[in-house]
């Protein structure tokens, strides 16, 4: 008979550290959609009331909502938020459905390694030049990426030994 365990597998509470750092990330990220909302709002009223652009004003959002993206991944990565397709992973038993786990796992810090490894080769040669409204560094917006991104790898390597702890500290 199948043994009684539950759907998910899950990661034990997360280190302090970790999860000040990615609810700060959370809470900047929530700050940078307040900020789109603003920034929107006076971007219609401009063009309607003085008929004018606001191209900095486009540029801050469209910045802003990049980064709000990656501020909110590593805090859902911890937490086992993100979309997952579980639909048979669900049915098998725990060893299975563990080694699934540690798959999804490494194929994300894969994923994230890989990501970091691009973008600091990208940034080696393109740090230096300017955003078009702006005048900013492409550091600024690419820097704080390849930080979540290396955040991403220390939550799923964390994942994989919480839980296989916990897995065997329940044998």
């Amino acid at each position: 008979m199948a043994e009684a365990v539950p759907h998910h597998i899950t990661a034990p509470a997360p280190p302090r550290a970790l999860d000040l750092i990615t609810r700060a990330m959370f809470t900047l990220a929530t700050g940078l959609l307040l900020l789109i909302i603003v920034l929107i709002v006076a971007q219609v009223l401009a063009r309607n009331l003085w008929n004018t652009g606001l191209p900095r004003a486009e540029e801050v959002s469209r910045f802003a909502g990049v980064l709000a993206v990656y501020l909110t991944a590593p805090l859902l990565a911890l937490n086992g938020q993100h979309v997952a397709v579980d639909v048979f992973t669900g049915m098998m038993p725990r060893a299975p459905r563990l080694a699934c786990f540690v798959l999804a796992e490494l194929s994300m810090l894969a994923f994230a390694a890989l990501t970091l490894w691009g973008g600091w080769m990208y940034l080696d040669r393109a740090w230096k030049f300017r955003t078009p409204a702006l005048g900013m560094q492409n550091i600024w917006l690419f820097g704080p990426v390849l930080i979540c991104f290396a955040l991403l790898i220390v939550i799923a390597l964390w994942r994989i030994l919480a839980v296989l702890r916990a897995e065997r500290a329940e044998r």
